[in-house]
C-alpha cells in the first residue's frame, strides 16, 4: 500500500486519515442511496476495497518507527479508532463523561495545537463536543 517500514507513523496516518475520511463519507452515501431505493452494489464494493486498504495502513502503522511527538499522536489516534473504540464511546455519551481521557486531550491539544485527532472528529457529536474535548486545557486543569 505505502512504503512499509521506511514510512514513519506520522506519514501512515495521514493515508489512513484519507482512506477512514472516504470510507465514511461512503457509508453515508451508500446509507442514503439505500433509503432512495438505489443499487449499492458499486458503493458496497468500493468500501470493501476501503476497508482492505484501511486495514494494510493499519498494519503498517504497528510495525512503523515512531520518534517524533507526531509519531506518537497520530498512533494513539489509530488506536482509539481500531482498538479501543474510545471515538465512538465519546461520541455516545460526550466528554463529560471521560473527564480524564478529555483532560488529556485537552492537554495533547495545547502541546501539539496543529495535530487533529481525526478518530474524534468523525464521531464525536455535535461537533462542539469535539471542541470542549481539545479546547482548553487549564478548564481540566482547574476542575
Amino acid at each position: 500500500m505505502t512504503e512499509g517500514a521506511k514510512s514513519s507513523i506520522s506519514e501512515l496516518h495521514k493515508v489512513w486519515v484519507n482512506l477512514e475520511n472516504e470510507h465514511h463519507q461512503l457509508e453515508n452515501l451508500t446509507q442514503q442511496a439505500a433509503i432512495d431505493g438505489a443499487d449499492v452494489s458499486l458503493l458496497r464494493d468500493r468500501q470493501a476495497r476501503l476497508l482492505l486498504d484501511i486495514h494494510a495502513v493499519v498494519a503498517e502503522i504497528r510495525q512503523a518507527p515512531a520518534s517524533s511527538l507526531e509519531d506518537y499522536l497520530a498512533l494513539l489516534d489509530v488506536a482509539i479508532e481500531h482498538e479501543i473504540d474510545l471515538a465512538i464511546e465519546m461520541g455516545l455519551y460526550g466528554p463529560a463523561d471521560f473527564p480524564m481521557i478529555s483532560r488529556l486531550f485537552a492537554a495533547l491539544a495545547k502541546i501539539a495545537p496543529q495535530f487533529e485527532f481525526n478518530s474524534l472528529r468523525r464521531w464525536v457529536c455535535p461537533p462542539d463536543h469535539f471542541e470542549q474535548l481539545t479546547g482548553d486545557a487549564a478548564r481540566f486543569e482547574s476542575a
